[in-house]
């Protein structure tokens, strides 16, 4: 999309059009980042802000997915374990079907279970996890 600079005062400035500030869900300010001839817009952190485990339930999907591919599924797993549906049901809607169908019946079997079964789970998880990266490389 091409978007004329237009005159703002002394300075130049565009028009960001109302539906693409919704979609990338920019409200008062912005962070603005200039790297190698881009300027980069990003949302800004109200420096209050902490992060709560359940408030993922109220995340929009692209938001989930973008924190689903920053941990590991082992650490997905022990921390399914326990929570609340709502939460369950975000996450899962945000798999894909072959890791929901892992990680959806692992979750509810440790459930089940002591928490001696979700320590020796997560660790076996852990080395799985090594062995694809060992695969990779």
């Amino acid at each position: 999309m091409r978007v004329p600079i237009v005159d703002i005062g002394n300075s130049k400035g565009i028009r960001i059009p109302q539906a693409i500030l919704k979609q990338v869900q920019f409200a008062g300010e912005v962070e603005m980042e200039v790297s190698e001839g881009r300027i980069t817009l990003r949302r800004s952190l109200d420096p209050s802000f902490v992060p709560e485990f359940r408030s993922i339930a109220s995340l929009d999907d692209p938001t989930i997915q973008r924190i689903l591919r920053k941990i590991g599924g082992s650490d997905l797993i022990t921390a399914l374990v326990g929570a609340e549906k709502k939460l369950k049901d975000a996450i899962y809607r945000n798999l894909s079907e072959r890791a929901k169908s892992y990680v959806a019946p692992t979750v509810a079997r440790l459930e089940k279970g002591d928490v001696r079964d979700l320590i020796i789970e997560r660790s076996r998880n852990l080395l799985c996890e090594a062995l694809l990266d060992v695969m990779r490389e």
